[in-house]
């Protein structure tokens, strides 16, 4: 059974809304309720928009029950105090370190350092941003094959030759 939505705005208004907001989140929610009104399922809708049920049925019934005003003032999760911030001395110190060292440092190593130097602990996620945006690289753990079955190995080599050999 599909949802009916309320004709508190035309298709053309919703699409002037959008034309006259910056706000990219608030958007979606307009073109989200603009297909449904043309018909579309939700399913497809869900699909092409990249959006899960729960948040096409909630936007949807704050549509139903208070206009775009409703879909306009929703309330963005999150940290209720935001995100850290990191002061870019930690960083800069680390990339000098970094610049100077000869081995390669992953990210534990790095927030390793971090915590014995500035007793601070930085995300995984936060070096690694910051190392990405910085442009530099890092050595990732994994696993390593010296521990793998030797005849394994081999007969995976033999495998390998026979099914590139020519006939």
């Amino acid at each position: 059974m599909a949802l009916k939505i309320k004709a508190y705005d035309t298709i053309q208004e919703l699409r002037e809304k959008i034309r006259y907001t910056k706000d990219g989140r608030y958007q979606l929610r307009l073109n989200t309720i603009i297909l449904a009104k043309r018909g579309i399922s939700s399913n497809t809708i869900q699909s092409e928009l990249m959006i899960s049920s729960k948040t096409y049925y909630s936007w949807i019934h704050k549509y139903n029950t208070g206009g775009t005003e409703a879909l306009e003032n929703i309330r963005i999760t999150g940290r209720k105090e935001g995100n850290p911030k990191w002061d870019d001395k930690i960083f800069e110190e680390l990339f000098l370190k970094l610049d100077a060292m000869e081995e390669y440092w992953n990210i534990p190593k790095m927030q390793k350092w971090i915590k014995e130097t500035y007793n601070e602990d930085i995300p995984y996620s936060t070096v690694e941003y910051r190392l990405h945006k910085s442009s530099y690289s890092y050595k990732s753990n994994r696993p390593s094959p010296y521990k793998g079955d030797k005849e394994k190995q081999e007969n995976f080599k033999k495998m390998q030759s026979r099914m590139w050999q020519k006939d």
